[in-house]
């Protein structure tokens, strides 16, 4: 078989990794920066600088694809985004768990991206992020779990035996006794337990040093849904005397003092709003008992639209950057 030796012009997919993952890691190098000028415990501080240095070379490396490629660099955001010396907002106790969410969202990110690109050097450079991706979620899991910080998932502890499910009613979940959550269940709940309460809490510093009513109002409507969805997930496991994780209202301090622009912190909290979806809908996937997955479409069509209030709210303040669009054949011809 032969092989031609020429470049292949970059395709929309793969432009399309570049494009978000240099967004979002622009407003990475933003939260992160804050953090770093405030973070006291020095075993956080060294997976923050890590996450940092991170930043830094993708954003680096995605702009010499691009520049390559003959296409603009995202804006993204800047400095101008971030008010370094702004007093602290949150606890350090709450960034090493945001640090380990955010590796979460990043490797669910870039495993999406590996699966839609085909040229070699976006291969390779996509491999070689998610296995920095997992050496950030290993570092920041390390911290968490020394300094107890995090709630580790439940176990069981009943005996368990290999059997085959034999009646149809271990679907249902409506009406009649129903049967215990599953292992597979509790997974999907539980991951989105500490997720919506991630969310929670960046939503509740955020509406106390937005400087628009719009924005204060909409981390508001954002955090109230959170807490919501929280009671939801929460009932899935309680009902079944498992625990759920613990939460981190209390790591935000009183400061009203905006570290960050309105732009950054909502687009921050819409694009987490909408990644939930994903999340839910991979949780509803795999839940075999029908009560759960109706749960979960209904928190999906909910979150849905609040993630579209946010988009609206973006789009009306000029803040949403536009991704590279295909030709308009159409629009062309009608100007001749």
């Amino acid at each position: 078989m032969e092989f031609s030796n020429h470049h292949p012009k970059i395709s929309a997919s793969e432009l399309a990794n570049l494009w978000t993952q240099y967004v979002n890691d622009s407003l990475a190098r933003c939260m992160f920066r804050y953090f770093l000028h405030h973070v006291q415990d020095t075993d956080i501080i060294q997976v923050l600088e890590y996450a940092f240095e991170l930043t830094e070379r993708h954003l680096q490396k995605v702009e010499e694809f691009l520049t390559i490629e003959g296409y603009p660099i995202p804006k993204g955001f800047t400095d101008e985004d971030v008010t370094v010396d702004a007093p602290p907002l949150f606890t350090d106790s709450y960034i090493i768990v945001y640090l380990h969410i955010m590796a979460i969202h990043g490797l669910t990110r870039y495993a999406g991206a590996i699966g839609n690109v085909t040229r070699e050097d976006q291969r390779n450079y996509f491999i070689g992020v998610i296995k920095e991706t997992l050496e950030l979620y290993d570092r920041s899991t390390k911290v968490l779990t020394h300094k107890g910080i995090i709630s580790k998932p439940p176990s069981l502890n009943n005996h368990q035996k290999v059997e085959f499910i034999k009646k149809q009613n271990f679907l249902t979940g409506w009406l009649g006794k129903r049967r215990p959550i599953n292992a597979v269940e509790i997974s999907g709940t539980y991951l989105n337990l500490q997720k919506t309460m991630v969310k929670t809490v960046l939503e509740l510093g955020f509406s106390q040093v937005a400087k628009s009513k719009e924005v204060r109002n909409y981390m508001e409507r954002a955090r109230q849904l959170c807490n919501d969805h929280f009671k939801v997930l929460s009932s899935m496991l309680i009902e079944d005397n498992l625990h759920i994780p613990r939460t981190y209202e209390t790591e935000v301090t009183d400061s009203t003092t905006p570290p960050f622009s309105d732009k950054l912190m909502l687009f921050h909290v819409t694009t987490l709003l909408s990644s939930a979806i994903g999340y839910y809908g991979e949780a509803m996937s795999i839940s075999q008992r029908r009560d759960l997955a109706v749960s979960y479409a209904k928190m999906i069509a909910e979150i849905g639209l609040l993630g579209e209030d946010g988009m609206n709210l973006l789009i009306e303040n000029e803040w949403m950057e536009q991704p590279p669009l295909a030709t308009d054949h159409k629009a062309l011809a009608k100007n001749k």
